[in-house]
């Protein structure tokens, strides 16, 4: 009876570590794909500073092109 009883346990400590490999793959695959992930994100918020900043300046030269004008007019601001 003992030994049915170890035999059992073994079976069940066998299963646990089964699924304890197949949770570490998955935990693996989904560190993957999240560090792709965030590496394509921080790859898009780079674009978007860069975009920004580039509008920035353009806004900028249309300011300073505008008070041009307005001084040319005589137009107060």
């Amino acid at each position: 009876m003992a030994e049915n009883v170890e035999n059992l346990m073994l079976e069940q400590f066998r299963l646990i570590r089964e699924d304890l490999k197949a949770l570490r793959g998955d935990v693996e695959t989904m560190r993957a794909e999240m560090r792709g992930g965030f590496t394509d994100t921080k790859s898009e918020i780079l674009g978007l500073r860069m975009m920004v900043n580039g509008l920035a300046m353009v806004i900028g030269q249309l300011d300073q092109r505008v008070e041009h004008v307005e001084e040319k007019l005589g137009i107060e601001a």
